[in-house]
């Protein structure tokens, strides 16, 4: 196998007043890349990522509010970067929202995105949707620039096309069972250039059934990238939702609580080989998979 050259990368956003209405902030994160990737991962913030690939550029779950003091926030440089336009969150194709909670979404900020970038497209569920409207989304931008997912469990996937951009929506439950059987929670199968596939499972329960109602689904692509909530890592049955049912080529978890100690006390090993997003700006070459897995 060939060697594949990575370099650490180190990132110092600055931004003045004027680019989020606060003070200036700075902050450095690092970030691992390999020299000539163009498609890769970030890590926002819980469930938030921004996928890079080649001139495309997704951004999954990225404008929230709430982390119930559990969560990592998205860092205010980082958002005000976002907000501003500012490389590399400049000319964004399309924001996907999983759900509309306050750890997912906020319409106050993704209305405000918007407004401040107005080429991006939304997609979301009618739940997210409404609240925007509530906020005050014009009726321009709603016809023109937001795709509505309304659709319950078990329904065959909604398909949206966004210039190059192909994407599948399905609803799966959200987890905690009853507690929040009212929320619609969008899960979302990107494809990007040269077959390439990302799947965002938002806040999907840990049960298998939702999953196996929709094994064609699954198995109708090669699933290449799977972003998911990390309890579905906990155990084997937890675990068969990922391996028998969706067969990703590779995993990464998010929604990571920040206090990693009290994680590992409550999950023991079962995380100590899994790829886990926990600091914001984190990057993952996903170049430097196919390379590896095409030249073993």
């Amino acid at each position: 196998m060939s060697i594949i050259r990575i370099i650490a990368v180190t990132i110092t956003v600055l931004l003045a007043s004027s680019c989020n209405g606060q003070s200036t902030d700075s902050e450095t994160v690092e970030t691992t890349i390999s020299q000539n990737s163009e498609r890769y991962a970030q890590y926002l913030g819980n469930a938030g990522v921004m996928i890079r690939d080649g001139e495309t550029k997704l951004l999954f779950d990225p404008l929230f509010e709430q982390n119930f003091h559990i969560y990592q926030k998205v860092p205010s440089s980082l958002q005000g970067a976002m907000m501003a336009g500012l490389p590399p969150y400049d000319d964004v194709d399309v924001l996907l929202v999983s759900h509309a909670h306050g750890d997912h979404f906020s319409a106050d900020l993704v209305l405000s995105y918007m407004r401040k970038n107005p080429t991006v497209k939304l997609v979301a569920p009618k739940q997210a949707v409404d609240k925007l409207i509530r906020v005050g989304i014009s009726e321009t931008d709603l016809a023109t620039r937001v795709t509505a997912i309304d659709q319950q469990t078990a329904d065959k996937a909604i398909t949206v096309q966004i210039g190059s951009i192909l994407i599948e929506a399905i609803t799966i439950p959200h987890s905690g069972g009853q507690r929040f059987a009212d929320v619609r929670n969008t899960v979302y199968r990107v494809h990007l250039q040269n077959s390439y596939q990302v799947i965002h499972l938002g806040d999907a329960t840990t049960q298998n059934p939702p999953f196996a109602e929709q094994q064609t689904f699954w198995d109708q692509q090669s699933n290449d990238l799977l972003l998911t909530p990390y309890w579905l890592f906990k155990n084997s049955q937890r675990q068969a939702n990922i391996d028998t049912h969706i067969r990703p080529h590779r995993s990464i978890g998010i929604h990571v609580p920040t206090a990693l100690s009290d994680l590992k006390k409550r999950y023991g090993n079962a995380l100590d080989e899994v790829d886990l997003f926990t600091k914001p700006g984190e990057t993952r070459d996903l170049d430097v998979l196919e390379s590896t897995t095409q030249e073993k």
